[in-house]
């Protein structure tokens, strides 16, 4: 058998492919433990992507149900000094949370963390108080689009609990992949309680 440069790279890219959709874990239908600080009610299973942010925040988990592209779902409890994205390279200082801040530096440190991400100009809107179990809370809206035009919606959820930022953070284009998961996604915000 005669191998060709091609049959040998196109022989990678698939293995790379297989062991990349390999790391991804189901995150099955039921309770759902967002590290040791709260748990959510998933209606069914979700992808759990968390792997895939390198080097992966503490204390930070990643769903998807379709694929990071199409919606990403962050939970997390942070503590003084973390943060929950990784900027996409070494020069980029990184959004942190500290325990002083205000409900209104808490959204705009949401919003920082989304444009971490390489989402272009986010914005919050529709500020409102919601518990996060029976912890009060700052629930908002965001919107925001990709580098290629993409409008991307999404909708925010944090509360402090003693020194720790509890936070539910969901994303997905504004065409279809939100509303398509909208009310699913209302049903885990209004589903967590503290572990």
């Amino acid at each position: 058998m005669k191998l060709t440069r091609r049959a040998i790279l196109a022989s990678a890219a698939g293995g790379a492919l297989v062991s990349g959709c390999a790391t991804a874990s189901l995150a099955p239908a039921g309770p759902y433990k967002a590290g040791a600080a709260f748990t959510v009610n998933l209606g069914r299973p979700w992808s759990d992507m968390s792997v895939t942010m390198m080097p992966r925040p503490p204390n930070v988990q990643l769903l998807s149900m379709d694929g990071l592209a199409l919606n990403r779902f962050y939970l997390a409890a942070l503590d003084p000094g973390q943060s929950l994205v990784r900027p996409l390279d070494k020069d980029t200082p990184r959004p942190t949370y500290r325990s002083d801040m205000s409900d209104s530096e808490l959204v705009e440190f949401v919003i920082d963390s989304v444009a971490a991400l390489d989402y272009q100009a986010p914005e919050a809107s529709a500020l409102r108080p919601q518990e996060f179990g029976a912890a009060p809370g700052v629930r908002f809206d965001l919107s925001s689009r990709t580098a290629a035009g993409l409008n991307i919606s999404g909708t925010a959820l944090v509360a402090r609990a003693g020194d720790k930022l509890n936070l539910l953070l969901f994303l997905a284009p504004s065409e279809h992949y939100y509303g398509a998961l909208a009310s699913e996604v209302e049903a885990i915000f209004a589903s967590a309680r503290a572990a």
